[in-house]
């Protein structure tokens, strides 16, 4: 763990240690019964370790850059799981540690799980923690040695549902906000969104992630609200979306949708399709076109200016 310093006792409290990594607490205070603060279960699937809920204390997962090679851009990285439970090594481990070769720091965000309902704010926990995510990293920029500018968003599945909502539901900077990190504004400079799930709109949305985020019978209004591509406007960050034409899991309208949305705004956007992939293939599925999308995202950043 790097040495302890005032500004990130102030801000965070304090932080942990898991497998040689910095995990860090989203919320330090928040008032979970410590016997609830460890995952129920782990399993390890085929596909790399799945946690199942509850998770009830949400956490970041440090990967930085390697020193020679770190360029100042970051990541908030958001497994998916269909708002149930969080694929950590599929989704997030393995991806945070591709794009650190490319300079990349990253941090994989283990999100609260939403349970079937929103809490008393009407802000689902999922979109609470990323927020958070985002600022905390960007208040550590100096000591990270991150560009607060340059931060960004990832998320496959439901976790690109978490991600997408950070882009359309941001909140701004408070500079007079008792709350240190209020002073940073939760919105990400860019989004990469891997299969997402993004409308909550019957016959659009992946049945599961809706259920389980929202409820079975939620009002319309708030279907709309949290279907991200209706609430693109002016100011949503620009996005690299990709998935597999053969994927059954997730209807394809859901990233054309959102797709469309921000170009219709003049808002920069790339939209990949593979041949194949199916559903959930994180890093891509081997013997698949679907391997080349860490490549062709890392090209759009350059490109985009986001990476040197």
């Amino acid at each position: 763990m790097r040495p302890t310093i005032a500004a990130i006792a102030l801000i965070m409290g304090t932080t942990v240690m898991s497998s040689a990594r910095t995990v860090i607490p989203v919320w330090p205070h928040l008032n979970v019964p410590l016997a609830q603060r460890k995952v129920i279960k782990q399993i390890q699937g085929s596909n790399g370790l799945v946690e199942i809920r509850p998770i009830l204390w949400p956490t970041l997962t440090e990967f930085p850059a390697p020193a020679k090679i770190r360029n100042g851009c970051a990541i908030v990285i958001c497994p998916g799981g269909g708002y149930y439970l969080e694929a950590m090594a599929l989704e997030g481990y393995r991806v945070a540690r591709r794009f650190n070769r490319a300079g990349i720091s990253c941090y994989v965000l283990r999100y609260r799980l939403p349970e079937g309902k929103l809490p008393p704010s009407g802000v689902p926990w999922p979109l609470q923690d990323v927020r958070r995510a985002i600022q905390i990293v960007k208040a550590h920029a100096k000591a990270w040695h991150i560009n607060p500018h340059d931060v960004g968003v990832m998320g496959f599945s439901a976790g690109g549902s978490v991600a997408s909502l950070a882009g359309v539901h941001w909140i701004p900077a408070n500079p007079h906000s008792p709350d240190v990190l209020n002073h940073y504004s939760s919105r990400p400079r860019f989004m990469v969104l891997g299969y997402p799930v993004i409308s909550m709109l019957p016959g659009i949305t992946h049945p599961g992630s809706h259920d389980n985020l929202l409820g079975r019978h939620p009002a319309l209004r708030t279907e709309e609200y949290f279907s991200s591509e209706l609430n693109v406007d002016a100011l949503t960050p620009p996005a690299f979306i990709f998935y597999a034409h053969d994927d059954k899991v997730v209807p394809h309208q859901n990233e054309k949708l959102f797709y469309a949305a921000l170009r219709r705004l003049g808002i920069p956007a790339k939209l990949v399709v593979f041949k194949r992939g199916q559903h959930g293939f994180g890093l891509g599925k081997p013997g698949t076109d679907s391997v080349k999308w860490p490549g062709l995202c890392i090209k759009w950043l350059r490109k985009m200016k986001y990476i040197p």
